[in-house]
């Protein structure tokens, strides 16, 4: 079982480790420097969805074992194999940036074909010891990072210029709120949840950890956004491929320590990993259930070697992969909706449980 705050901070890490490379720029490409604005915006819908889901939800099974329990095994393998694409294809954008973001940060004279091994056998293990120890080891890493964000934002303010937020609705309200609805996709991984739902104390205490990881996460990119915003004018801002570290290299600590992206990269790459070691395990755990599989962990390899093919794919096949259309009908309508259709079939399961069980006491 993983308690609450653990749970909590295991969603905040599979939310906000997006901030932490490219996500920021397809949100500033998309509104100009109103991107905070679309981040709340998308909030307050993701808000209210889960809010639904959460008065639905009775039933401490994920939507795999809800399928099974409505009798039809045909029905689970097919949400089990959607659950499994849709992690996926979300997961896929952070194993093909993360390596080439190495390369370009940190190992510039290191090839991409040595990086993703590397990378590929860290998950592994990560994944290989277990969910509960991997987030023991994100409870105790998170507040570090917490801290070293709070410490970057408050080192950043000098460089704060109000004007460059201006104008204030960016590149207009059509960009904030219809084409900026695909930014949404920051919180598709709050279906880990579901998925992890049997790990949770019971309900109760999966609704108040996803409350928090979303209320905590949404505060997170819109101060990051914020901050870049503030320091760099629109149409400069479009420019940087990873805007947090961007940031991180305004900063400057006198001549003994004029370096600060450092310590980011330390936490950046300590926060994906974990971030990467928690989707292959899930991933795992999704073909387990759906198959009715006694281990684990002889999956790991194979997840490892698909996880791997992707990061190394054409950049062609895997914009066709997240396009916009593809995450219209798949990714979204998964992580957002099955949720809530599964959830009314929980809560009708709950309901003629109660009028039984009244009935039996009645007699």
């Amino acid at each position: 079982m993983i308690d609450r705050k653990k749970m909590t901070t295991l969603l905040i890490n599979v939310i906000s480790v997006k901030m932490l490379l490219t996500f920021p720029k397809i949100m500033i490409i998309n509104s100009g420097n109103a991107a905070w604005i679309e981040c709340i915006y998308n909030t307050l819908i993701v808000i209210g969805l889960f809010w639904i889901t959460t008065k639905l939800y009775r039933s401490n099974k994920n939507i795999i074992q809800l399928a099974e329990m409505t009798g039809k095994k045909w029905l689970k393998i097919i949400v089990g194999v959607v659950a499994f694409v849709v992690l996926l294809i979300n997961y896929s954008s952070i194993i093909r940036i993360f390596p080439e973001t190495v390369k370009m940060v940190l190992l510039q004279d290191f090839k991409i074909e040595f990086i993703i091994p590397i990378f590929m056998l860290a998950i592994g293990i990560g994944a290989y010891i277990g969910l509960e120890p991997i987030a023991r080891v994100n409870n105790m890493f998170m507040p570090l990072a917490g801290i070293v964000l709070l410490l970057s934002l408050i080192l950043l303010i000098p460089y704060f210029n109000i004007n460059n937020i201006f104008p204030i609705l960016g590149n207009g309200v059509y960009s904030i709120t219809v084409k900026g609805i695909n930014t949404i996709s920051l919180f598709s991984d709050i279906l880990l949840l579901n998925i992890l739902l049997p790990y949770c104390e019971n309900t109760s205490e999966a609704k108040k950890s996803g409350w928090r990881a979303i209320y905590i996460s949404a505060t997170i990119g819109v101060v990051i956004l914020l901050s870049y915003c503030l320091i760099y004018p629109y149409p400069v801002s479009r420019e940087f491929m990873i805007p947090v570290y961007q940031l991180s290299r305004v900063i400057h600590l006198g001549n003994f320590f004029s370096r600060f992206e450092v310590i980011f990269q330390f936490v950046w790459s300590i926060l994906v990993l974990i971030y990467s070691s928690i989707y292959v395990y899930a991933l795992c755990y999704v073909w387990q259930i759906t198959f009715d599989l006694k281990y684990y962990k002889p999956l790991i390899l194979p997840v490892v070697i698909i996880s791997g093919i992707v990061a190394v794919l054409p950049s062609s096949v895997v914009d066709l992969v997240k396009s916009e259309r593809l995450e219209n009908i798949i990714v979204y309508p998964v992580a957002f909706l099955l949720p809530i259709l599964f959830g009314f079939y929980s809560k009708k399961i709950y309901n003629k449980r109660t009028v039984n069980e009244e009935s039996g006491e009645s007699e």
